[in-house]
């Protein structure tokens, strides 16, 4: 296996600069549609890659055979349906502690009594990332989970500083209920929300002691971008917004603690409240660019030509901010099928653990682990590492996240028995903190009272827990050779060709095929019922999985 610095060698080398040779700039026509001459079933994979997290053989056959606009409209076509796909998800701990609670106990009994909840909560956030990880991949409808996944990293809150595992659950189905629907809508539903109010402080901003945390990130990174605000409308934002808050789990408009006074925000000038500054803010040229912009580098590449820009801006706007019909210009657009957009794109995390299990369709195992992967390649969702988000790109790709990719992605296609308890003790280091706690706690049996537990016991514990991670993988995992003989691959370039176009965005190097064939050939051609034909197999999808070409979608 090639060593980590050098495949971020060759990974660089492989994206390249932003524009290809032989490639053709977008022009002022970017939006036309993809002629129907090139729709292919590597189009059809693309899409479901990007608008979901990849599909199996049979899912890019079906979304082939409906040609490029059923394809697109099938992919759209989820709002009011329910989802079969979504895991199961029990909720125990509903919000804070309500007033009152610890009336008539003891200064020791109180704060045992929110240790106690504190504990609970923790256990119910690791429970809620491991829900959606494991709906992400059974999901009927993956376009509303990706556009879920897109606005978590939009509109970011974090666990660490919400400290509240219902409001992130909250927050995340508001994501999914506006997914593809109203901007102007989801805006104002988020900026109401109570893991929002409280990961911005806005919750603390009243009338003269302004906050402008949130009406900063609102307009920086939530609208309109940098350059198209001043820092007076940023203080004259905060006081329209103060006074918005929330009790429990309801957003409250606190009118005592707002300022009524009269406020000029981006050359207007009136008695405004957060609603007025939020319409203000959609009716800028700026904001309907700069969110075209952002869904374009999410779904296609990193530098969109302006005329694309300005084309699905124009969409947003002539549809007073509905989502769908800009995601439905772009799905159709020659631009997201050029050569500057398929097998382009890094990876993230979780796009590389759901995306491998839809591909491979595969049942995630009984053990929750999913979002503790997801976490151990570098993305922790619902606790980003700031309000940014995450940067992705070139990000993902650090000497020790390549190789923890590398050891996942290889116990997934089949780490025989013996090497895999190497695997679960190199994987991961040690686990992110999260209030105090190791990062670790109920995502498996065995794990109550580990906070209590001495650090060296707990470190023996914690590896104990990896290592049988990872043997539950090897158990789970993928049976290449059932593959290889259902569908009646006989040779060894059938095989090869076979699981490159499944597993691979685009076409493997004449190099990296010839690496494979001979790993499946060895000694002798690879015969399907030879003794070895399933190590062999292994073996060669190790090599597959372990390439630059495999971190790219």
């Amino acid at each position: 296996m090639k060593t980590p610095v050098r495949s971020l060698l060759v990974l660089t080398l492989l994206l390249g600069p932003a524009l290809p040779a032989g490639a053709a700039p977008d022009t002022g026509d970017a939006l036309k549609p993809l002629p129907a001459g090139e729709w292919s079933h590597a189009t059809a994979a693309h899409l479901l890659r990007r608008a979901g997290f990849g599909g199996s053989p049979q899912d890019v056959e079906r979304v082939y055979a409906l040609g490029l606009d059923g394809a697109v409209q099938g992919l759209l076509a989820f709002q009011g349906k329910p989802d079969t796909g979504m895991a199961y998800l029990n909720l125990t701990v509903h919000g804070r502690q309500p007033r009152g609670a610890y009336l008539g106990l003891s200064r020791d009994e109180r704060r045992q009594k929110a240790q106690e909840w504190r504990r609970q909560d923790r256990m119910q956030f690791l429970a809620v990332r491991e829900w959606w990880m494991r709906t992400m991949i059974g999901t009927a409808h993956p376009l509303r989970e990706r556009m879920t996944l897109f606005w978590h990293g939009h509109f970011t809150s974090g666990y660490r500083d919400v400290r509240n595992s219902y409001h992130m659950y909250v927050q995340n189905a508001l994501f999914r209920r506006y997914a593809t629907g109203s901007f102007r809508e989801l805006l104002t539903a988020v900026s109401k929300d109570p893991a929002m109010l409280e990961y911005l402080d806005n919750n603390r901003n009243r009338r003269g002691r302004p906050n402008e945390n949130f009406a900063r990130e609102l307009m920086e990174l939530f609208t309109m971008g940098v350059g198209n605000y001043t820092e007076k409308d940023i203080k004259e934002a905060a006081r329209a917004l103060t006074g918005w808050t929330f009790r429990q789990n309801e957003f409250v408009f606190a009118e005592r603690l707002h300022d009524p006074g009269r406020k000029t925000f981006l050359g207007r000038t009136g008695y405004f409240t957060g609603d007025d500054v939020l319409r203000i803010i959609l009716e800028q040229p700026a904001t309907a660019r700069y969110l075209a912009r952002k869904t374009f580098r999410y779904f296609a590449h990193e530098q969109p030509d302006e005329a694309v820009v300005e084309a699905l801006a124009r969409v947003l706007r002539e549809s007073d901010y509905e989502l769908e019909p800009m995601l439905r210009a772009l799905f159709r657009s020659q631009a997201f099928y050029s050569k500057r957009s398929m097998g382009t794109r890094i990876k993230g995390p979780v796009e590389l653990v759901v995306g491998l299990y839809r591909t491979l369709e595969l049942e995630p195992p009984a053990q929750p682990m999913m979002a503790i992967l997801a976490q151990q390649l570098g993305q922790s969702l619902m606790d980003p590492p700031n309000v940014k988000g995450w940067d992705g790109g070139r990000d993902w790709i650090t000497t020790s996240h390549l190789l923890n990719r590398y050891n996942f992605a290889s116990a997934i296609v089949g780490q025989p028995r013996d090497k895999l308890r190497s695997v679960g003790r190199r994987f991961g280091g040690r686990m992110p903190q999260i209030e105090g706690g190791d990062g670790m706690q109920g995502e498996a049996g065995g794990m109550e009272g580990m906070d209590e537990m001495p650090p060296a016991e707990r470190q023996q514990r914690g590896r104990a827990l990896r290592r049988a991670r990872y043997e539950q993988l090897a158990k789970e995992s993928y049976d290449p050779l059932h593959e290889v003989r259902s569908r009646h691959l006989g040779d060894a370039e059938q095989i090869v060709d076979y699981f490159t176009a499944r597993l691979l965005a685009a076409p493997a190097p004449q190099e990296l095929r010839q690496a494979l064939l001979q790993s499946l050939n060895r000694d002798r051609p690879f015969d399907p019922e030879a003794r070895d034909a399933r190590s062999r197999l292994h073996g060669m999808l190790r090599l597959l999985v372990s390439t630059p070409e495999f971190q790219l979608m």
